[in-house]
């Protein structure tokens, strides 16, 4: 991972009854280091896309980081 990929900030969230909620706002880094969880996503590293409300896996989490 590149420095400027690993310096993009994402917000996390865990997917519940009542909908998302915020765990964290981190770098992708720190975001991929969390333990794999099913209900776990995460925002666009775009800010506009995470604006807009563009949420991704964690596989296309890792997938975007591989290619930035």
């Amino acid at each position: 991972m590149n420095a400027k990929g690993s310096n993009c900030i994402v917000e996390v969230s865990v997917d519940g009854a009542q909908g998302r909620l915020a765990v964290g706002i981190m770098n992708m880094r720190q975001a991929l280091e969390l333990p794999e969880m099913p209900t776990v996503s995460y925002t666009h590293p775009d800010p506009a896309k995470a604006a807009a409300g563009v949420t991704m896996s964690r596989q296309e989490l890792a997938g975007f980081v591989a290619r930035h």
